[in-house]
């Protein structure tokens, strides 16, 4: 699983925890300055630097030095639990898919602004396609 990271001493520990046994935490430090990567380490994670800014260098990165036959991302600020990719994996498993995207749906009023909630959907829509 494929993390990428900037910043996220305190949320660690969680994501980390919250990964499915017999999967690999792969760490894409982005430039933290808060710890980050040795918390990531320290809690049996393999830390990845790439020194590019950006989320998407974050997972190209991360996809690059990915060893696995499949390969999920989850974000590390603990917004997602990175548990609910189970069944994502499951379907490519089972052959029933080759690639697998998800949503987020925010559960709370105001979660998410307007024009997040409208792009998001708007993506969504387009990939069923």
């Amino acid at each position: 699983m494929v993390l990428p990271c900037l910043d996220e001493a305190e949320a660690l520990p969680w994501v980390l925890d919250r990964i499915p046994a017999g999967w690999r935490a792969l760490v894409v430090d982005n430039g933290s300055t808060d710890g980050s990567p040795g918390i990531a380490r320290a809690l049996g994670a393999t830390v990845v630097h790439e020194p590019r800014r950006g989320f998407g260098a974050a997972c190209h990165a991360g996809l690059t030095a990915a060893t696995s036959d499949i390969v999920c991302f989850c974000d590390c600020d603990a917004s997602l639990d990175p548990a609910l990719l189970v069944p994502f994996v499951r379907e490519i498993r089972e052959g029933a898919a080759d690639l697998v995207l998800g949503r987020r749906r925010p559960e709370s009023r105001g979660a998410w602004p307007a024009h997040a909630r409208a792009g998001n959907l708007a993506l969504a829509r387009m990939l069923r396609r």
